[in-house]
């Protein structure tokens, strides 16, 4: 009886553990044929990566903890990740975040503060070289 007690005990806390905290992957491609120089305000820790590609593709993974599925969801569909490109000044570019002054905008539930941490991967197509900043991005010549 005992280990059963246990048991049940062990997948109880194991499922409470899952549901605090959970993660996604969003997706977003910019089309960058005729660009020379992309300036980048991304709002969250990000990585650049080479490959051969002929678009920038920024792969975000938010890691949501103290939420749920629902609330992550909804962040989500609201656009507090999203990325755009701001092409007025062509052939020059700025990639920025829509939303970057969210870590001032808290999101709470009733059961305390939802930390966010959002962290991006962005494939650079290997036409380009980045600052050491990693803040620009400019074409090779050909």
């Amino acid at each position: 009886m005992t280990r059963l007690l246990v048991s049940f005990l062990i997948i109880i806390v194991s499922a409470t553990a899952a549901h605090a905290q959970m993660s996604r992957t969003i997706y977003q491609v910019f089309e960058v044929d005729s660009v020379k120089t992309v300036n980048l305000d991304i709002a969250d820790v990000y990585d650049i990566q080479s490959w051969a590609g002929s678009t920038i593709l920024i792969e975000t993974n938010v890691l949501l903890s103290h939420g749920s599925p629902e609330i992550l969801d909804y962040l989500i569909k609201e656009g507090r990740y999203d990325v755009a490109m701001d092409t007025i000044a062509m052939p020059e570019v700025k990639i920025y975040t829509r939303m970057p002054d969210r870590k001032k905008k808290r999101v709470k539930t009733p059961d305390g503060e939802i930390t966010e941490l959002p962290e991006a991967k962005i494939y650079v197509p290997d036409t380009f070289t980045w600052s050491g900043d990693k803040k620009v991005l400019t074409r090779k010549p050909n």
